[in-house]
């Protein structure tokens, strides 16, 4: 028997995802270890292979691919974890990324701080060059300052170095020796090219990704060349994987070349996870699907309309844009770890700060004094009292009954169960707040969307946030708890390749554009030769972006593949009217268009992502996994309600609310009012009435 792994590092828990060759899969969680992370994933492991019997060497020799995903890039910048660099820009350009995309996003809100550049201003070197808009050398590359700078940034123990040079996307001449004299003057110093990171025309995008690429090159390759090492010593010979910020896979050497590819790279396997479930349960290849992921720290957000994966070029990451297109997931800091506290003026707050897996909630019983959601869940007889968190994790409801009692209750002057109720249903409504942001506040109405997700927390209150949305239908796969991972598992080889070449639509130049495209698509091919994507797995994709010339932002437009004929512009310019349509809602046909922007998506499947046969018997009956009975509150009523096992109710099996379901990893709630079904695959499909 073969295995394919997931394993995803969340900020409270680790989480692997196994398939087998012959169908079958297992989740397993482990608390993450913050001193270092590889020991999570190796603990991970061995729980997995103790639940298949056998010891962690044969489970890693008989393993195919494994896919990782971690918040490690994520969590070095916003904890000011990356290397200290230095920017070269064009002589004049220094506050490139002090002037942003120029005034602030919410001019009103003088009370919000402009934020501080990502690199600043004192490690910001101007050199002599100058190159123009056609690619023309208007001043030669002055050298002397460029070995002037580099000295400088060295002396000011900089270990890395980001190089944006005003158009440098057209003509990268200039940067690329640039490269070559850090390598003469300063070698072993890391250092990024924008036109290699980041070729587009906007420069403040462009230097910020540039820059922000520059800054982890030395904490992900760190991490990855420790991980790689740790897997070598067990027996994996293989090249792992890891999941990008695109929501596809790249090998470690890539990332490591490109670590801002690394950015957010656990989240994103969410919307996988959500696409690849709905399509098999719902049987269509173009779902309209909430996807959550709850876990101990966050909930993570992102919408799949028409079976494509929403993508943002605005996300940002401590207060800097990436600049790059990736996966577009909001997070919002509501996780079972989120400590509820209570204000001066006597107002209940949940979150942000979040107990993590150490000291975790009260009731982890290790050492945690300030109450949780999880804390909260537990009181209200959601979790039981003999329940084993994670798997393995003994649960003391006493010490989190006596911190919501001291922490909140006595505070607002309520009993502890109201305590308890208000933690509840405060999370649930910031929950909601967040969820309304990216369905109806974009014109999204969710009531024509499926919610799929999970994660260790989500269980508990996706009932309610479906219902307050009006979602009638949830779907959680059966192994919920680590949905993250699963998206890992489900996840393609993908790498973006792109370029500027400018042109309109009234004067396409065709042989500009088509020599551009021709120029990707190479490059796409030799990556995927590089990673021995077998043929029949690969897929270009390629798309333009375009606006009307009196507009300043550019629309995303998926375009035939090259090369490109007279007819086929006319083909361009009526997906870039129906494209920005269906964005903004009207087009302007009068107008000429000017294409400015040209991107291929290079992926492969891995392997063969279809899931098994259920691992559910089909014909035990329903008591066999009733657990009992214990009291639960909704609201303030107490109600006796049937606790269940999940993953050993059968194939067709339904449940009507009050009930709380024991899942793998999880635990489901059900109100009142909803009902749940093993489905074929053995899903839970929840239906609010």
């Amino acid at each position: 028997m073969s295995y394919h792994l997931s394993i995803d590092i969340g900020g409270t828990f680790t989480d692997l995802f196994l398939r087998d060759s012959e169908g079958g899969s297992l989740s397993v969680k482990v608390p993450s270890t913050h001193g270092d992370l590889t020991d999570g994933v190796i603990n991970a492991l061995d729980k997995a292979a103790d639940t298949e019997g056998i010891t962690r060497g044969t489970l890693l020799d008989r393993t195919g691919q494994i896919v990782h995903g971690t918040t490690i890039a994520t969590n070095a910048i916003l904890e000011g974890e990356t290397a200290k660099t230095a920017l070269l820009c064009t002589d004049g350009f220094r506050d490139t990324l002090m002037f942003r995309n120029g005034g602030r996003e919410n001019a009103f809100e003088v009370h919000v701080d402009y934020p501080d550049p990502y690199i600043p201003r004192s490690l910001t070197y101007g050199v002599g060059e100058r190159v123009n808009a056609e690619g023309e050398v208007v001043t030669p590359l002055n050298e002397e300052s460029v070995i002037d700078a580099i000295d400088r940034a060295v002396e000011r123990d900089c270990n890395a170095v980001a190089v944006s040079l005003l158009w440098a996307h057209v003509n990268p001449a200039h940067e690329r020796r640039i490269a070559s004299l850090i390598d003469e003057h300063a070698p072993g110093l890391n250092y990024s090219l924008s036109h290699r990171v980041n070729p587009i025309i906007r420069e403040y995008r462009r230097t910020s990704a540039t820059a922000i690429d520059a800054s982890l090159k030395e904490p992900i390759a760190s991490y990855l060349s420790r991980l790689r090492d740790r897997l070598e010593e067990n027996g994996y010979t293989k090249e792992p994987l890891l999941i990008t910020a695109n929501g596809g896979v790249m090998q470690f050497d890539d990332v490591v070349e490109l670590p801002i590819w690394s950015v957010d790279s656990g989240p994103t396997m969410l919307p996988s996870a959500g696409l690849q479930t709905t399509r098999l349960e719902l049987e269509t290849e173009t779902p309209n699907v909430i996807a959550l992921d709850m876990g101990g720290t966050s909930l993570d957000m992102s919408l799949i309309r028409g079976g494509n994966v929403s993508r943002t070029r605005d996300a940002e990451v401590a207060d800097s844009i990436l600049g790059i297109e990736k996966v577009d997931v909001r997070s919002i800091g509501s996780g079972g770890g989120s400590i509820a506290w209570v204000d001066e003026g006597g107002l209940l707050h949940v979150g942000p700060e979040s107990a993590g897996s150490s000291p975790g909630p009260v009731c982890y019983g290790q050492g945690g004094e300030r109450p949780t959601i999880t804390d909260a869940a537990l009181v209200l007889g959601y979790l039981s009292k003999d329940q084993q968190l994670g798997g393995e994790m003994s649960i003391d409801f006493e010490a989190a009954e006596e911190a919501i009692d001291e922490r909140i209750a006595d505070e607002l002057g309520v009993s502890t169960i109201e305590a308890a109720h208000t933690i509840y249903a405060t999370a649930n409504q910031d929950m909601v707040t967040g969820m309304r942001e990216v369905t109806i506040e974009r014109g999204i109405d969710p009531r024509e969307y499926v919610v799929c997700g999970g994660g260790g927390a989500l269980g508990l209150h996706v009932v309610p946030l479906a219902r307050e949305l009006g979602v009638e239908e949830i779907i959680l796969p059966r192994e919920a708890g680590v949905i993250s991972a699963i998206g890992g598992s489900y996840s393609d080889i993908r790498h973006d390749f792109s370029a500027t070449q400018q042109t309109k639509s009234d004067t396409f130049d065709l042989d500009a554009v088509n020599e551009t495209l021709g120029s990707l698509t190479d490059k796409s091919r030799r990556f995927l030769d590089s990673v021995g994507a077998d043929e029949r797995d690969r897929e270009l994709t390629y798309y333009t972006e375009a606006r009307y010339t009196q507009q300043a932002w550019e629309v995303e437009v998926a375009i035939p593949s090259p090369p490109f004929d007279p007819a086929d512009v006319e083909k361009l310019v009526d997906r870039f009217h129906e494209s920005h349509e269906a964005t903004y809602g009207y087009r302007m046909e009068d107008q000429d268009i000017r294409f400015i922007h040209w991107r291929v998506e290079a992926s492969a499947r891995t392997d063969d992502q279809q899931t098994g046969a259920p691992a559910r018997d089909t014909t035990a009956p329903e008591s066999d996994a009733l657990r009992g009975r214990s009291p639960a509150y909704f609201g303030t009523e107490r109600i006796d309600v049937p606790r269940y096992h999940g993953p050993s109710l059968a194939v067709g099996r339904s449940i009507e609310g009050a009930a709380v379901i024991e899942a793998k990893n999880t635990t489901i709630v059900l109100p009142q009012d909803s009902r749940l079904e093993i489905t074929d695959r053995g899903n839970y499909r929840i239906l609010n009435r």
